[in-house]
């Protein structure tokens, strides 16, 4: 495979990741936070849980505490879940003479689909103001992109995946 060379007359190595800044789009899902610690949360709804627990308790209905103890047991491990889960997001890179789209869900796995840069194109289909969807198409396969990212974002992006594809037509 041969290196590309760049406008000063050094070599361009595809697999350089400070080169590979502008031959790359990346789209990562928001991650959504909450304005105040889990901590403060959990014990916030754990004395709320006791208190209204502890009527049901005097009463004699003492199974009531410890299902709401449960209930605070299992928001923990949520806010733990959520906090330990990746965010899915893609790549779409420009590695010598094909488009790479590297995936990768909320559940870890990585899906990788090269595609030849020349012969790929855009395809943007957009219904409505509120929808808008990416594809990269080859042939007669269509493999969407943006998934990951809002409606908006995907506009947004439009420009710079039409630039990535423009640069691997150049000669």
């Amino acid at each position: 495979m041969s290196a590309r060379m760049s406008s000063a007359g050094a070599r361009v190595s595809p697999w350089c990741p400070e080169q590979m800044a502008d031959c790359a789009v990346r789209m990562v899902a928001p991650r959504s936070t909450m304005p105040i610690p889990n901590s403060y949360i959990l014990a916030g709804v754990g004395v709320v849980a006791a208190l209204l627990s502890v009527r049901f308790v005097m009463l004699g209905a003492w199974p009531v505490l410890v299902f709401a103890l449960l209930d605070i047991g299992a928001l923990a491990v949520a806010f733990y879940v959520f906090s330990r889960r990746p965010v899915p997001e893609e790549q779409i890179s420009l590695i010598g003479d094909q488009v790479v789209i590297l995936r990768s869900d909320g559940q870890g796995k990585a899906h990788r689909l090269a595609l030849p840069a020349f012969w790929t194109r855009l395809e943007v289909t957009s219904h409505s103001e509120v929808q808008c969807d990416l594809h990269l198409v080859f042939r007669q396969g269509r493999h969407p992109i943006g998934s990951c990212v809002s409606a908006a974002e995907r506009r947004s992006l439009i420009p710079r995946i039409e630039a990535l594809l423009a640069r691997a037509r150049r000669p």
